[in-house]
């Protein structure tokens, strides 16, 4: 009984530790410039139009 709770403790463990961090396409700023390659893309913006980088 005494191993079974320390495996269901380090399975719980060992699945909290893993995550898996987001891919760029997911997060904020991957989100923004997905957004202005497409709007570039299929022609709903002109790239002169955009703001300069800083």
């Amino acid at each position: 009984m005494r191993w079974l709770m320390w495996i269901v403790v380090a399975l719980i463990l060992f699945s909290s530790c893993s995550t898996v961090p987001k891919p760029y396409y997911e997060t904020r700023e991957g989100k923004k410039k997905l957004k202005y390659y497409n709007s570039i893309q299929f022609g709903q913006r002109n790239t002169m139009d955009l703001p300069k980088g800083r």
